[in-house]
């Protein structure tokens, strides 16, 4: 199909081999076993398993899928529609227009009525709790939940008498309940804080410039 050839916001580099076998299955499909796959597949990146396991085999069945072959055709657009979903909502709402993003998909290659359905779940009044539990859901390393410090000053060694270095002593908790305790000298500590304010400063920068603003 040609139109799976022109730029796409989308897919702004190479359109998913399983969402160009959607596309081309969508214009024979019943708009309501789309959106049995878009509800399917929305529980699945919200972090379902074996529930939507069980619907995508009852949709099979529903669809009178009873060939392998047919079988696998509706899994292939399950997983068109899942690659679909995940990359309309990576697209930044305020500088993407519901209309725009309608026209974008139909130029993709969807039906109209098809694409609108896309861009309900995008910008209707569930995304803000399909974001959170798409966030709830994803992968995601232990974040700060508690951090202290105090500064020592190491006396001696036991091959020095008489040292007095200060040493800046950090223990931090983690969300996962582990502890980590280390020491920073304080000309180490002194850089540490510098580039610190140094990436703040760039990144208010950055926040500041024109082309974030678009």
């Amino acid at each position: 199909m040609a139109a799976l050839e022109s730029q796409s916001h989308v897919f702004p580099a190479r359109v998913p081999a399983e969402v160009r076998t959607l596309v081309k299955a969508t214009h024979t499909m019943d708009k309501a076993v789309f959106r049995r796959l878009i509800k399917i597949a929305l529980g699945y990146l919200q972090g379902g398993g074996a529930e939507q396991e069980a619907a995508i085999t009852h949709l099979c069945g529903a669809s009178q899928a009873n060939t392998e072959e047919q079988v696998m055709s509706v899994c292939v657009q399950y997983s068109g529609v899942i690659s679909l979903l995940r990359a309309v909502l990576r697209l930044n709402t305020t500088t993407t227009r519901q209309d725009a993003l309608v026209a974008d998909l139909t130029a993709l290659g969807l039906p109209g009525g098809f694409a609108v359905d896309v861009g309900r779940v995008v910008y209707g009044a569930a995304r803000p709790d399909i974001d959170r539990q798409l966030i709830a859901s994803s992968p995601s390393l232990p974040t700060l939940a508690h951090m202290s410090w105090r500064v020592d000053v190491t006396i001696s060694t036991s091959w020095l008498s008489r040292v007095l270095e200060p040493v800046v002593v950090i223990q931090m908790k983690t969300s996962t309940g582990a502890s980590h305790t280390f020491q920073v000298p304080l000309n180490k500590f002194h850089v540490l804080r510098f580039t610190v304010a140094s990436l703040l400063h760039q990144m208010s920068m950055l926040q500041a410039a024109p082309i974030c603003k678009k």
